[in-house]
């Protein structure tokens, strides 16, 4: 808890998916009309559900209530998983494996927090849960909470829904009793779970890579399909708990939708927001997968070697070839848990190697009643883990930590499994006493890696950046470059602001300024997003506010288009024309109508003399609340900053010249700058010293007091 606590208060994104969460979160609990009015591209349930916990417990969306209640989400993620593992092994060293290697595994909660990926993990973990306390197959409450499950995060992000409720009747439909109906529903199912990666990605078919997701999954498909059949059909299996399964999850669908419509969504704007909406999530946004050497090599093995298994599992070869292959991925991921060799991450390595080897790993290796109650909870976190995969298309982002984090439990249950298996058959009581305290100490020597590399990172990650500053985010820290360009740009937009809008959406800024977005069609990508008549209504709102800001993350806009998401539609054609850049600050830009003028409040710019022996600093601050006794210079560049001057009396001439809000000079320059009980609310302080400023541009100046409190923190800008 303590390691995700630093870590998700010490990172702030600059492409802010936070604040678009945030805000729309906040838009809704004050409007309503979802759809209608609040742009989402995220399902009813997850707002309907959010709502209620905001007014349960009584707090509002800011950026650090968000953060703990994704903490929360993390936290439950993990004990989920810790859970399911200790009812299935009672085992202290492999809980203790495949919890701290969950919650490293989607460690990226801390890049997006408030994102639905929080419930998303969160209530993908309790199915697979939920499926092995009370297995849906046979128990009509397991299967009523699982549709339940699945409609919610069907009514959350509709694939990844889908992907659970097409698992859950994939399990229940290879666990039909009788002989006639059961070759009927796994012929069905199976049809559909090999046609169903073809229709997902048919517009992305072209890309290789995308191509290669669609074989890959249809690959682990006939592996788990193959391993399933030999599976033999669990006792009491009937057809009550699937009537069960559709009862909790057409409960879960009219409730959100009693709910959604009552606080003002349109039939049409909820049918659109559901379904319609997310079939273009392709057009609009998207990047594939990056495999990983031999994912294909290791796909057509693994799947060869679970059919294997099915048509002849007593074959003398396939037992050890099975166990060689479970330890050797276990060896393999340990690689990538402590970063050495060729493997990028735990996300990479879940994507391209632990959805092929799923239905290894739910092999049946213990042929006695003990062995195939383990193995039907393999089964069943391999069928989860095979398409919640797919969630990793369109976007491979964040999404492939989501999508494949079950490959920690299934890994963790098939090792032990393995050794079990290993350690009847030799027969050798003395060599399961050396073994046993080897895989233990292994599994624990891993999992305290896992819990203090965390800690560590975020550690270092609180020792170093400065405080968001805003309202809303206390306790938050980011980078220097990162909390100064976006406290900057808040002031400013205070300042000089009566509407505020972003490309792409930096939406945080208006929940810590409180100065309003043009409409409540509020999306990151808008210029992908947005209909020509939703970017035609901001268009005209913004034109007609003389007062209205816009603000620009460069770096993120670039990464876009160099990617190939162009500034599209109407809305980007009259900012490009009708605004013009007032100043740029860490990536950070402020656009303002053409031929206005503002002050750049906490920025700064250097001069040299001809000579380069000496330097001149001018600051535009609003005037500080006490007089300032020193200018302290540092690099941000560096980590920590590195001091380069402390400007004292002694050490600098000054002066205080007034400004206007435009910028312009509103009275004459007095060599006096500390008294500024007097001054102006903006001023232009300067100060001219002996030397030069190396990499002026990642200059910080702290106006300090007296104490060394500081009054400000302006950034120098070449």
């Amino acid at each position: 808890m303590v390691a995700g606590h630093w870590l998700l208060f010490s990172t702030f994104q600059p492409y802010d998916d936070e604040g678009y969460v945030l805000y729309s979160l906040h838009n809704y609990g004050e409007h309503g009309g979802l759809y209608d009015q609040v742009f989402s591209q995220y399902g009813p349930a997850f707002f309907a559900f959010s709502d209620a916990l905001s007014g349960l417990f009584g707090f509002a969306w800011t950026n650090a209530s968000g953060r703990l209640l994704t903490l929360a989400y993390w936290l439950a993620t993990a004990g989920c998983v810790a859970a399911l593992v200790w009812r299935a092994t009672r085992s202290q060293s492999t809980t203790a494996f495949a919890t701290s290697g969950v919650f490293a595994f989607i460690w990226v909660m801390i890049n997006e927090p408030t994102h639905p990926g929080g419930p998303i993990g969160c209530f993908v973990a309790l199915a697979a849960l939920v499926g092995a306390v009370r297995d849906p197959a046979r128990s009509a409450a397991g299967a009523a909470i699982v549709g339940a499950i699945g409609a919610g995060l069907a009514l959350t992000k509709i694939n990844v829904g889908a992907f659970l409720l097409f698992s859950a009747t994939a399990w229940m439909a290879f666990q039909v009793p009788q002989v006639r109906g059961r070759r009927i529903a796994v012929a069905a199912v199976s049809a559909w779970l090999l046609l169903m990666p073809w229709i997902l990605m048919s517009p992305k078919l072209g890309e290789p890579a995308t191509l290669w997701f669609a074989v890959a999954t249809n690959l682990a498909t006939a592996g788990w399909v193959a391993t399933a059949l030999r599976h033999p059909v669990a006792p009491g299996a009937a057809r009550r708990p699937f009537i069960a399964f559709l009862a909790g999850a057409t409960t879960v669908t009219l409730i959100t939708a009693v709910v959604t419509l009552a606080r003002g969504t349109s039939p049409a704007g909820l049918l659109r927001g559901v379904l319609l909406d997310p079939l273009n999530q392709p057009d609009v946004f998207s990047f594939a997968v990056q495999w990983q050497p031999a994912a294909a090599l290791v796909a057509i093995a693994a799947t060869a070697l679970a059919i294997g298994a099915s048509i002849a599992p007593r074959h003398g070869f396939l037992f050890p070839a099975i166990c060689a292959v479970r330890f050797g991925a276990a060896i393999a991921f340990a690689l990538a848990i402590v970063q050495v060799g060729p493997f990028k991450s735990l996300a990479d390595f879940g994507i391209s190697y632990g959805v092929a080897l799923a239905a290894v790993c739910a092999t049946v290796l213990r042929p006695d009643e003990e062995g195939i109650r383990d193995a039907r909870l393999r089964l069943w976190l391999a069928a989860l883990l095979l398409l919640q995969s797919l969630h990793a298309y369109p976007v491979a982002g964040s999404q492939l930590n989501w999508a494949t984090f079950l490959w920690l439990p299934l890994l963790a249950l098939s090792l032990r499994d393995a050794s079990i298996a290993l350690f009847r058959r030799s027969g050798s009581p003395t060599l399961r006493r050396l073994l046993s305290p080897v895989g233990a100490v292994t599994a624990w020597v891993l999992a305290s890696f896992m819990a203090l590399n965390l800690l560590d990172i975020g550690w270092a990650k609180r020792q170093v950046g400065a405080p968001l500053d805003q309202p809303g985010t206390e306790g938050i820290r980011a980078p220097d470059n990162i909390a100064f360009g976006l406290r900057i740009m808040a002031e400013n937009a205070t300042a000089h602001g009566s509407m505020l809008y972003s490309m792409p959406g930096l939406y945080s800024l208006n929940l810590w300024t409180g100065i309003p977005t043009p409409t409540l069609d509020n999306a990151t990508q808008w210029f992908l997003s947005l209909s020509e008549d939703r970017q035609q209504a901001i268009l005209e709102r913004m034109r007609s506010d003389p007062g209205a800001v816009f603000v620009v993350q460069r770096d993120t806009l670039q990464y876009l288009v160099d990617h190939g998401f162009r500034v599209r539609g109407p809305l980007g054609e009259f900012l490009g024309q009708s605004f013009e850049r007032a100043f740029e600050v860490d990536g950070y830009a402020l656009w303002v109508q053409r031929g206005r003028r503002v002050a750049p409040l906490s920025t700064g710019r250097a001069q040299v003399d001809s000579e380069g022996n000496r330097t001149r600093l001018e600051l535009v601050v609003a005037r500080p609340r006490a007089p300032v006794a020193s200018i302290e210079l540092s690099n941000i560049l560096t980590v920590p900053r590195t001091l380069l001057a402390n400007l004292g009396p002694g050490e600098a001439s000054f002066g205080m010249t007034p400004l206007d809000n435009s910028g312009a000079v509103a009275g004459g320059r007095t060599p006096d700058a500390w008294n500024v009980e007097d001054a102006s609310p903006i001023v232009r302080l300067d100060a001219e010293f002996e030397g030069q400023l190396q990499q002026a541009g990642w200059v910080l100046a702290r106006l300090l007091d007296a104490d060394g409190g500081e009054l400000a923190a302006v950034r120098i800008i070449e």
